[in-house]
């Protein structure tokens, strides 16, 4: 299934003051049976709102009123979710707009329904105008229009979006090109400038969507654009499918990513289909970058993490899995600010009930594939890595302490493999944390989330990866700052291993 929770489409287009009242009618009735497919099909539309330009006899020019004003009438059928994008500016309200205009567009804020751009008064023009909407729309469909549809198109093609034109005869508003005329006769030439992936499919289609002579009722040519523009994204979204996925759980850990994977502090999330919060980042490798996914469970727990893992999985398959952060390291094996890298993972809540209220142990123990073992053991052995590691610390900004009342410190970034004990309980008794050791005495690492991860990986087919920075020891004694300090170890770790030491297969 697509996900559309982040498409937006761009309706450009005007009509010639000369234009047939047939043709002008024809497109309005289009236009409003599009916006309503688009609305069913959970996309969004983008929109630039100003006066209602109209020829002698009172018929409007331009379609973004006739969007918004079938959109108002349509949004109780929708859950709010601002799919529509508004782009105006505080002199177009002021100046141009009527009090019944304005009122509606108040409407859809207080339904939560529209977001609104404001343009600086001082800077409207048709090109700024034109890359604002480009900016916030993932596709775009053109009808009639000159120069200003045409720009628009360029713009889109910059970015490989989607434009899907209609061969209506309705001339532009200022008389100044072809339009969407003109990018019809081009989609027939450069189908792949159009539709970067199924644009040959679409121009064999081109032909039944005449809207100046339609085969179709307007409704259903309205659900096969929208049908084209869905076909696209997803080849698109299969086209991006993510080398990786980077997990966290904690806040601290997800700001950490962020952080060293170059996402800014205050970039939106995208949300998957579950709603799950994501971002893309991508590394650079000498041979062609690593596409990934950054996404956090938002709380601690194996379950949540195995539930979590298994639907981003499912949407976006990636190639190898990697969850970095915190955790709690045995004091006598660990220091503060270390990065262990899984070798395997115990889950240590598995046990037998005996008669009398005794339990037995009896952990269940998920080692790493084969490939993705030797692929480890190639970077841990890498002579360069200590000293390309203190580099990207220093890039970085990170800054190890020398100290810590809570115990020893690592000197700098250091990293080895361990074996990580995984289980429901937030570990602060250290006796306990020694115990594990009885479930293997390679067991020095104790966190919430591994299992889960492992086991969702495991169950698909996908090679997995736990990387953890020791902020404490699983007593009482904490020093806080390495909760920070251990997250952006473990992301500067997670970088450089997919920089580094992933094998492509």
């Amino acid at each position: 299934m697509t996900n559309t929770n982040n498409e937006y489409v761009l309706i450009a287009g005007s009509i010639s003051k000369n234009t047939e009242k047939l043709y002008i009618d024809r497109a309005h009735s289009f236009v409003r049976a599009l916006t309503k497919s688009i609305l069913d099909a959970n996309v969004g539309l983008v929109v630039y709102l100003a006066g209602e330009p109209v020829n002698e006899n009172g018929d409007l020019l331009t379609f973004d009123w006739t969007i918004v004003k079938e959109a108002v009438d349509l949004m109780e059928n929708y859950t709010p979710a601002h799919q529509l994008k508004i782009v105006t500016s505080r002199s177009a309200m002021r100046e141009k707009m009527s009090e019944e205009n304005r009122m509606l567009i108040r409407k859809l804020q207080v339904a939560r329904f529209a977001d609104v751009s404001y343009l600086d008064d001082d800077l409207i023009t048709g090109g700024n105008i034109g890359s604002e909407q480009v900016d916030a729309a993932t596709a775009m469909i053109a009808l009639g229009g000159g120069k200003g549809v045409s720009d628009r198109a360029s713009k889109m093609r910059k970015a490989n979006r989607p434009i899907l034109p209609f061969d209506l005869e309705l001339g532009g508003i200022c008389d100044d090109g072809k339009g969407a005329l003109g990018l019809h006769v081009r989609f027939y030439a450069e189908p792949l400038s159009m539709f970067p992936c199924t644009g040959e499919a679409v121009k064999n289609q081109l032909d039944t969507l005449s809207l100046q002579e339609p085969y179709y009722g307007l409704e259903r040519l309205s659900e096969i654009a929208v049908e084209l523009l869905k076909a696209e994204w997803a080849a698109q979204q299969l086209l991006h499918t993510p080398s990786v996925l980077i997990l966290t759980a904690l806040p601290v850990e997800l700001a950490a990513a962020k952080k060293v994977f170059g996402i800014a502090d205050d970039e939106p999330p995208q949300l998957t289909s579950n709603g799950i919060h994501f971002w893309s980042t991508s590394i650079q490798r000498s041979d062609g970058p690593v596409t990934g996914i950054v996404a956090s469970f938002a709380s601690a727990g194996n379950v949540n993490a195995s539930v979590i893992t298994t639907m981003l999985l499912s949407e976006f398959k990636p190639q190898k899995v990697l969850m970095m952060g915190i955790a709690a390291g045995l004091r006598e094996k660990m220091v503060l600010g270390e990065v262990i890298i899984s070798d395997r993972v115990i889950y240590y809540e598995s046990a037998a009930a005996l008669e009398g209220g005794k339990f037995a142990p009896r952990p269940e123990i998920l080692r790493l594939h084969m490939p993705t073992k030797q692929n480890l053991n190639t970077y841990l052995a890498t002579t360069s890595l200590s000293a390309r590691l203190g580099e990207r610390a220093q890039a970085i900004g990170l800054e190890i302490p020398v100290n810590s009342q809570a115990g020893d410190v690592a000197a700098g970034i250091i990293v080895s493999s361990a074996t990580i004990a995984s289980g429901e309980l937030l570990i602060r008794d250290p006796a306990l944390l020694e115990r594990f050791r009885s479930l293997h005495d390679k067991a020095c690492v104790a966190e919430m989330e591994a299992y889960g991860v492992f086991d969702a990986c495991e169950k698909q087919g996908v090679p997995a990866l736990i990387v953890r920075g020791i902020s404490d020891f699983g007593d009482s004694t904490k020093d806080d700052a390495f909760h920070s300090i251990a997250s952006v170890a473990a992301a500067i770790i997670t970088a450089d291993y997919l920089q580094h030491g992933w094998i492509r297969a």
